[in-house]
Order: C-alpha cells, then sequence, then structure tokens
C-alpha cells in the first residue's frame, strides 16, 4: 500500500500544469487536433445491411454559419442507403437546390472504429467524418457529421411501406 506522501506527491504532480518539470524552455508539443466525432461511439447491435433503404430528414443541429443564416430555405430531403459491399455505406440525397431537384451520390467508406466512416472529397484533402450514432433499424436513424470543425447531427425517420390496416382511404366516403 500506498504511503499519504507518496498518494499526495503523485496527485500533485498529475494536477501540476503541463510542462512543469520539464526544464526551463523546454514544452511538449500540444497532441495532434482530435476529431470530436471519435468520442461517439457507434451501437453496438449496428447491422449495416438494415440501414438500406428510403429515409427523410427530419431534424437537423449544426453551428455552420451557412446553415444559420439560410435555415429559412431549407428543403426537404430524402435519402436512399444502400450497402452493395456490406461494409460502405452508398448515399443518394434527393433535394431541391434553388428550386431545382438534384441527386447527388457519395460513397462513405468504412473508417478504423465500428460504425465511422469516411467520404473523400473531390478537393485534395476534403473529406467529411460520418459516425451512426443511434438506430433502431427501422424507424429512426441519428447520424453525425463533421467537416473540418463544423459538426451537424441529423435525424432520419424511415417509412417503406404499409400494410392493408394502416390506410386511412378517406375517398370512399
Amino acid at each position: 500500500m500506498l504511503s499519504r506522501g507518496v498518494l499526495l506527491l503523485l496527485a500533485l504532480l498529475l494536477a501540476a500544469p503541463p510542462g512543469l518539470g520539464q526544464g526551463p524552455g523546454r514544452r511538449r508539443r500540444p497532441p495532434p487536433p482530435q476529431s470530436l466525432l471519435e468520442k461517439v461511439a457507434a451501437p453496438a447491435e449496428l447491422r449495416l445491411p438494415e440501414l438500406a433503404g428510403r429515409w427523410f430528414l427530419v431534424g437537423m443541429a449544426s453551428r455552420c454559419s451557412f446553415l444559420a443564416e439560410h435555415s429559412h430555405r431549407l428543403e426537404a430531403t430524402a435519402v436512399t442507403v444502400t450497402t452493395g459491399d456490406g461494409q460502405s455505406l452508398d448515399i443518394s440525397t434527393f433535394r431541391k437546390l434553388d428550386g431545382i431537384c438534384w441527386e447527388i451520390r457519395q460513397r462513405y467508406l468504412p473508417a478504423q472504429a465500428r460504425g465511422h466512416f469516411l467520404l473523400k472529397g473531390r478537393a485534395h484533402g476534403s473529406k467529411v467524418d460520418m459516425v451512426v450514432g443511434e438506430t433502431d433499424h427501422s424507424s429512426y436513424t441519428i447520424l453525425y457529421y463533421q467537416k473540418g470543425q463544423s459538426i451537424s447531427v441529423k435525424l432520419y425517420g424511415f417509412c417503406d411501406s404499409t400494410d392493408e390496416f394502416h390506410i386511412l382511404d378517406e375517398m370512399k366516403l
């Protein structure tokens, strides 16, 4: 067992400011910048093939200045997800931009951690990190995106089809 004096010394060393005890003029280099999404863990029960289908953007949160300034111009967005190779996510986004319908096709490649993906942009060094944060595979999924220091969170809702007992037909009056 450690004595009280040793424990006190360890506590003081751990609480000391960085660089203390390294000699005059010597400082530690700061750690490399860490992606904030590295702290987001994908659900343990994540099954990529079950994410396949059509999802609708229900809500979004971001500190992106462009979105803050243009949020009144946001249009409805739907995505179709496929997992052709079982590891990457092929996402086709359907949305209006300036009144014209567009389809944007992107392939998110698997990153080092489970449920983490990387989209390599056309511009040299441009990339988007994406993490599947939460999902129940059938009604919602929460995706986290990071491009540079900008982070956004998107909530998608899923509705593929209905059975005959869940149709409200008001045309038969």
